[in-house]
This record gives structure tokens, sequence and C-alpha cells, in this order.
């Protein structure tokens, strides 16, 4: 019989609640209601009658299979692992209660184990092409993919119109780089179950990886209308609608971005781009910011700034209020706008009247996006003055027990913490218009959250001189990166399987690892890239280490907000792991190790920590493509520009206005630019190597590393792929290098790359 479902975790469900007639079990009628209930997808209520049918007949397999099913399909896997075993102990060669065992261990990871079982299955049932189905996918995961297709397509011999196996085609032919066969089984399963979410997704992902955005974001749409609670789908999405353009108005689109910006579908600031292009389509803020770039730098009251429009006008746009809650502003004319807006609003500090709805909705984001971006915007004397006097004013009234107001803190929360301001926390007392309170939190009750997680953070190493203590200094003053909310990480059970999904058809060996999985974060700066670690295997135990308290204590807020359980932090010097005697699975170490005196000396020293066939993930800055970045610090030089707030303020002025130098502009276009701590860090930092890729191969074989490939987006594995069709893996080093030679800025965000030790 057929199950109700779209999501390919249920297929272990075709067939697997049948009813039994042999020994005590229950009434036919009885088993009939739990089939009926089953197919019509009512699994809380088959789970539910289950639990009664195990408890009244604990000897029958029956109670025991159709709970473990129904767990299964509710994603459930340890529970339904612990009842399938139960119910293969009485039934030991019930095919159906092994095929569903056999599919909840490959759902938790242990395909081999899984392909077993599946064998085993087909062994007492030669027919059964759920089994095959299964089987072909466990071949898939086990990077058999050509065994896995005939397996697959020896299920579609005997079930010709399975949907699901039609999608798991797909898969495995996409892992055989046949993207458009693919396409055509993916069609092929929605043209028999057109609400089919999981088809809908994978067929959105190959049209993604292909380039074909605008068509692959329609799949993802229908993805998203037939499972709205998936994070695959969700993620999926975002990250798709992040690399298109639009020129024209989509109101469905412009909804569906708002919530992926305000629920972290993927990290904020990749939508900044395309949501840019969708506030370049109101008029209203489209003259706003060419009034803005016709009067910079002098200051124009709101009026001349927002024309008749006024603030409404940037108010009532969700999508700008979203963005600037979430993620620093990149882009030059609308900060130049905000910056002679937020110089506006402090001229108008005096005034009495109440916010209107429309100021509340705009100024206190605006407040909340220079704490984002720690008040990286432009500054003048008079400002300074105006700003100063007005935290004075703040100061001796919260002493004297004055009232203060809400329009009073937005403007100064827009020109400096407010958790500078003395006796601040008496205002968290307070009953505050929502958005006001949003800055509160913010600037106010987190900062004390953190203060008391640094004080507590352990410690596993002292503190190197010299580089290693500049490097600390530099980052407890501008903790990096900073940013508001962690992007949702459709979760992978292994590492194994993690690898084999980044680089199909590289050769590697496998960890065999299900459970226990010991990883290590070197240099996790304020938790964004530990955070998304554990929440992408979240059976692993994650150690988090850094130089900086003020990065680490940002990060434990962070993991403890998101009720993360599987990542500890302390404060490590990896130059100093010596002492240090706990071994990994996997070292994930991304644009630290070029921070240090000898970048080599540490990148030996965490292979000291990794266990014999361990795997690295590494970020290493390209000499090519930090070209810019040179550039840009022979002018720092030159000026005589220091590595403090006011002059990074001036020296992000300076580069705006050379724009019309390319690698100028290609500075002001990266999302570094945009913060303080990521313009220090990206122009201004202490300590910076750069390698080549001769240099990365010379030194994998001096540490005896096997590389596995980059980390690069689809666009650029293609163009890889069509100039080097001799290197189907994309693991040539040598290819590599002739590829940036042509492309310079192919790894302007670093060379990204994983490596596995050998044996």
């Amino acid at each position: 019989m057929r199950k109700k479902t779209t999501t390919g975790r249920r297929q272990a469900g075709t067939n697997t609640v049948k009813k039994l007639t042999h020994g005590r079990s229950p009434p036919p009628a009885e088993q009939d209601a739990l089939v009926a209930l089953f197919n019509a997808g009512r699994l809380a209520e088959v789970e539910t009658l289950a639990r009664q049918f195990a408890e009244r007949y604990p000897k029958a397999a029956f109670g025991w299979k159709a709970l473990g099913t129904a767990l299964l399909a509710r994603g459930r896997h340890h529970e339904a692992l612990t009842t399938l075993q139960r119910a293969t102990e009485i039934a030991p060669r019930d095919s159906e209660c092994l095929n569903s065992l056999g599919k909840t261990l490959q759902d938790l990871g242990r395909a081999e184990d899984a392909l077993g079982l599946f064998e085993r299955t087909l062994s007492i049932k030669p027919d059964y092409a759920g089994a095959h189905a299964n089987r072909g996918n466990a071949l898939a995961l086990l990077g058999r993919p050509a065994e896995g297709l005939a397996s697959l397509d020896r299920a579609l011999s005997i079930n010709p119109d399975s949907p699901i196996a039609l999608n798991d085609r797909g898969n495995v032919l996409k892992a055989l780089n046949r993207p458009e066969e693919a396409l055509a089984s993916y069609a092929h399963a929605l043209a028999l179950k057109p609400d089919f979410a999981q088809a809908h997704y994978n067929m959105g992902s190959v049209l993604r990886e292909l380039g074909r955005l605008k068509e692959g974001l329609r799949h993802y749409r229908r993805a998203l209308e037939f499972d709205p609670e998936s994070i695959k789908v969700r993620s999926g999405f975002a990250r798709c609608l992040g690399r298109l353009s639009f020129q024209h108005e989509d109101p469905a689109i412009r909804r569906l971005l708002i919530r992926a910006l305000r629920e972290a579908w993927c990290r904020p600031n990749e939508l900044m781009t395309v949501g840019r292009d969708f506030l370049q389509l109101n008029p209203a803020l489209v003259a706003a910011i060419q009034r803005a770039e016709r009067a910079w730098p002098n200051p124009v009251s709101r009026e001349e700034l927002l024309g008749t429009s006024g603030i409404a006008a940037l108010a009532d746009d969700e999508l700008l209020v979203a963005l600037l809650e979430t993620t620093p502003i990149c882009d030059v004319g609308l900060e130049r706008l905000l910056t002679l807006l937020r110089r506006s609003l402090l001229e108008t500090v005096c005034v009495e009247n109440s916010p209107s709805p429309a100021w509340l909705r705009l100024f206190p984001a605006l407040a909340m996006q220079c704490y984002l971006n720690e008040y990286v915007y432009a500054v003048t004397a008079d400002e300074r003055a105006l700003s100063e006097a007005l935290r004075e004013s703040l100061a001796t009234a919260l002493q004297c027990q004055i009232p203060v107001t809400a329009r009073q803190l937005a403007i100064l929360a827009a020109y400096c913490p407010l958790d500078r301001l003395p006796g601040a926390a008496t205002l968290l007392e307070r009953d505050w218009p929502e958005p006001v309170m949003k800055v509160l939190i913010q600037q106010l009750r987190e900062p004390l959250e953190q203060a008391e997680y640094r004080r507590g953070m352990p410690s596993l190493s002292g503190i190197g001189e010299g580089v290693s203590q500049l490097v600390r200094n530099q980052y407890e003053e501008n903790p990096y990166p900073r940013w508001a909310r962690a992007a949702l990480v459709p979760p992978t059970l292994t590492v194994d399987a993690h690898v084999r999904q980044q680089f199909p058809g590289v050769p590697f060996r496998s960890l065999r690892k299900h459970a226990n999985i010991d990883i290590l974060v070197a240099g996790c700066g304020t938790g964004q890239h530990s955070i998304e670690t554990a929440l992408n295997f979240p059976g692993a135990q994650v150690l988090a280490i850094d130089l900086s308290l003020s990065s680490l204590a940002y990060a434990q807020r962070k993991t403890l907000e998101l009720g993360l359980t599987n990542i500890r932090y302390a404060q490590a010097d990896l130059l100093r792991l010596d002492g240090f005697d706990a071994q990994f699975d996997l070292i994930e170490s991304v644009g630290v190790l070029h921070h240090l005196e000898d970048p080599v000396a540490g990148w030996k020293m965490l292979l000291t920590r990794l266990r014999p066939g361990g795997f690295m993930y590494l970020g290493l800055y390209s000499e090519r493509a930090r070209r810019p970045v040179v550039m840009a610090r022979d002018l720092i030089a030159r000026q005589g520009y220091a590595a403090t707030a006011d002059d990074i303020r001036r020296c992000r002025q300076d580069i705006m206005d050379r724009r019309d130098q390319a690698e100028y502009r290609q500075l002001s276009l990266g999302q570094d630019f945009f913060s303080l701590s990521g313009c220090r860090d990206l122009l201004f930092h202490v300590q910076e190597h750069r390698f080549t890729l001769p240099r990365i191969a010379k030194l994998l074989c001096e540490l005896e590393l096997d590389f596995l490939g980059f980390i690069v987006d689809q666009q650029t594995r293609a163009s890889y792929a069509r100039r080097f069709p001799d290197d189907p893996t994309a693991t040539g080093l040598d290819h590599w290098d002739r590829f940036e030679a042509d492309n310079p800025t192919t790894f302007s965000g670093m060379y990204q790359f994983w490596v596995q030790k050998r044996c």
C-alpha cells in the first residue's frame, strides 16, 4: 500500500505497514485502522496507536514495525532504530522490517550497515522495488554511484511509476555528473507527483548549479509551498535567490526575501546584493540616495535629503528595515544616505514630541545597523561634539533619575554603544516601544551576558609573545566577524557524507565514524564558523578555540542563544597546543594560519592534533587575489593611517573617492569593507602572509596530505571543467594555478580547501 508522503526519508514507509495475521497480533480491523491512518499521513495518530499495539502485543512484530516506520517518517531516527531492531528480532525474515531498519541506518549516516540490510532484504524478496531503490542510494553514498544507478534502474523496472525511485535516480545521475539526465528523472517524478517537495528541491539545486537560476528558484518556491519547514529547502531557496538579479518588482519574492533575512535562511550578508536590487526599485529611496551622493560630504536637512516623501518612504520599506537590522549595508550610495540621515537625526535630538510610527520603524533600525557595522560611518567634528554632549546629558539624567526619551536613546545608539553609558543597565527595567527595546537588548543586555561569559572562559594554553599577542589585542578591540543571526544549516550526519557531497568522485579514505566525532575549530573568532560546523555535524563534539576572549564571549552567547550543546569554547594559542593531548577527526582553520608569525609551524602543530586519516578544512590568502589589498596597504602606509577607528573611517572615505581605479572599486564592493572590524581585518591586520598554489602543493607533499578539493561556487567549477576536461575531480593544483592566472579574483575569499592526513 502506498503511503502519503513527499519526502525521500519516508521511502521506507512504502509497503511497510501491512496487516499481519500470524501469531498473537492486533485484530485485522485494528490493523486496518492503523494502515488507513498511515495512508492519510496522520503520523502522530499512527504513533499513538502503534505504541498501544506494542504494549498489548509485545511479541508481535506488527506494532513495533508500525511504530518504527512512523518514527522514521517523522525524522526521529534514533527512536526508530531501537524500535525496528526490536521488530527484526521478532521477525528476522520480515523483508519490510529489514528494509525500514536499513533506511534508518542510512539516514543516520551508516551507509555500509544499511547496504548489508538491503542486500539481506533482497535475498528474501528479490523483487522488492523499495529495497532495490534504497540499495542504490546506499551505494551512491558509499561513492559507488554507477552501481547505485543500476540498482535504481532495477527498482524502476519493477515499479516504473515510483516518483521516489525516479527522484533518487536523479540524485545518482547528478553524482555521476550527468545533470541533464538528472533533470529529466526529476521531471518524470514530478509528472507523477506534482507536490513532491524533495524532487522540486533537487531539481532546483541542479538548475542552480547549471547557472539556470530563475528556473531553479521556481522549483525551490514550489518545494517551499509543499514543505515550508524544511531547513534544506529554505536554505537552498535563499542561496539561489542570493545569486539572482532583479530589475522588476516581484512582491512574492520580496516577501520571501524579507523572511529569509529575518529567519536567516542563509547568512544575511549573502542576500545583500539581491536586497540592493529590490531597494533600487523604491523610487523614493533611489532619489534620496542620489541627493545624498550630490550633497556628500556636506550636511543637508532631512527635508532636503528625503524630499516630499519624508521618512515614511524609507520606513515603509520592510526590506530596508530588515537589512538594517540583520547585516551591514554593503553599498556606498546607501551608506552615504544613512550617514547624512543620521547626522540630520542628531540635529533634531531636542524635539520633544513623541516619535511617529514611521520614526520608530526606521531610526531604531538605523541604530542597530550602526552597532552592527561598529560605527564605521564617517563622523564630522561637529557631529562628534553633539553626540558627546548627548551622551553626557543622558549620563547625567540617569544619575539623577531624570526620564530619558526613546528618541534620545535611538539617536545616541546610532553614534556609540549604549553599554558605554554609565548606569545604562537600568534602562532595561523600563517599558519601551518594541523597536527601541530591540536596540537595548542588542547594546545592553547582550554585552552584559558576554561580560559574564568572558569571565568564565577556560584557557587551554598561554598566549605567546610578539605576533600572537598583537593579533589577540586586535581581536579584543574588534572581535571579528560581527554578525547578528546564524544561518540555517542542513545537517550532515557524518564527515564522510559531507566530503562525498562536497567532492563527488574524489577518492578518499572513509573515517567510518557515525558517532563520537571530534572536531577542532582553530581560530573560531565570534563563532559564526563553529556554530555552522556544529549544526552541520549535530552528532559531533566541537571544540572551538581562539586568542580573543571578546570573540569567544560573543561566540558563547550566540551558541547558547541557539540552544546548541555540542560546542565548547576555550582560549588558546594554536602555536602552543603541544601541551594539549586531545586528538581530532576533523580540524577546521579558515582565515587563521596566514595571521600567524609562522603559518607553516601552526599548520604542523594542528597536524599533531589530527588523527591518522583525519581531515582538515583550511583557508589561506591568495597572493594574486590580494593584489588590491596590497595596493591599499601601500596607500595606508603612505597616508600614515593607523589602525584606530577614526583612521579606518578616514581611510575608507579615501578608498571610496578612488573607486575610478579597479582595485579600489573591488575593495569597496566586498562585505568586509563595510564594518570596522571587517575593514581592520581586511586592510589593517597586524600580520598577513599570502600563498601561491605551487607553494601550497609543495607543502601538501611535505606534510603528507592528500588534496580533496577547493570550496568554490558552481560557476567557477563549471568554468574549470570546461578548461581542463582531463581533470574531472578538479584536484590538479597545477591546473588551478593556470586557471587562477587567467582569473585572478577566483580566490578573493581565500583558497578554501579540504585535505586528508595519510595513515
